[in-house]
């Protein structure tokens, strides 16, 4: 069984630039990211291809994550494979990624500190309601039946619901926020974050990319969640103290 992720899409409402130093090559080079929107792998993707850009194409940048399914951490390496290199990245995009500072003084490897926000890994198996399909369809119906028993109707339109997500023994650590052993790592943050309005990066209502294996990227879909609405966590059964059910679900968003 496989444990899977969450991932929230990460709007950048303006471009972000970053400036870099390659040892041996030179610099300061500007690094540009987009102004859009972006699933966290996507960005982390979209960091190494303007590194690399910035820096004469070399293809040596590697921008990676901690997403192993059940034990990833979440935190992102950034790292060249030749050359030591210094980054200045804007606080707040940087604390988005994980990292409590400018990646200073000179190194080959830099690794984050945090979970990069956005991203939730759970430490136990996945169940849903429809496995690996994206739900069951909701109509915009109407009927009219008369007295002799003639029935007619009009369909206006139709999405796709999945009810439930469930992760039914969550360790606490990646549950509960005060229990983390990595900032960022549990749901209660992953939520805070990413629907409680604690990241301008993320809308109230951010599109959400659900993965059942999180090594592997396989994914029903992204969905617009309706549950839950807080951060409540039931513990998973009376002798289980420390393991929580997490449940999410919502409405299929089309491709």
């Amino acid at each position: 069984m496989t444990c899977g992720r969450l991932e929230a899409r990460i709007t950048l409402a303006a471009a972000v630039d970053l400036t870099l130093n390659v040892t041996a090559i030179g610099g300061p080079y500007t690094v540009t990211i987009a102004a859009g929107s972006y699933f966290p792998t996507a960005l982390l993707s979209t960091i190494q291809t303007q590194l690399d850009a910035a820096s004469g194409a070399d293809g040596l940048f590697t921008v990676s994550m901690s997403k192993t399914d059940e034990t990833g951490t979440g935190i992102v390496t950034i790292s060249h494979a030749t050359q030591t290199f210094t980054l200045a990245i804007p606080a707040t995009f940087r604390s988005l990624l994980g990292f409590s500072a400018d990646l200073t003084p000179a190194a080959l490897t830099f690794s984050g500190t945090a979970c990069m926000r956005g991203v939730w890994i759970p430490d136990c198996s996945i169940d849903s309601t429809y496995g690996r399909e994206a739900g069951h369809t909701e109509l915009d119906r109407s009927t009219t039946l008369t007295p002799t028993g003639a029935m007619s109707g009009l369909v206006y339109q139709s999405r796709r619901f999945h009810p439930e997500f469930r992760w039914s023994h969550v360790s606490r650590a990646r549950a509960r926020e005060a229990a983390e052993t990595v900032v960022g790592q549990s749901f209660e943050a992953w939520f805070l974050d990413t629907h409680g309005g604690r990241y301008s990066y993320f809308a109230t209502c951010p599109h959400v990319r659900v993965y059942d294996d999180s090594t592997n990227d396989t994914t029903p879909g992204t969905f617009a969640l309706t549950i839950p609405t807080d951060t409540a966590a039931e513990k998973s059964a009376a002798p289980w103290h420390g393991l929580f059910t997490i449940v999410v679900g919502g409405y299929k968003v089309p491709a």
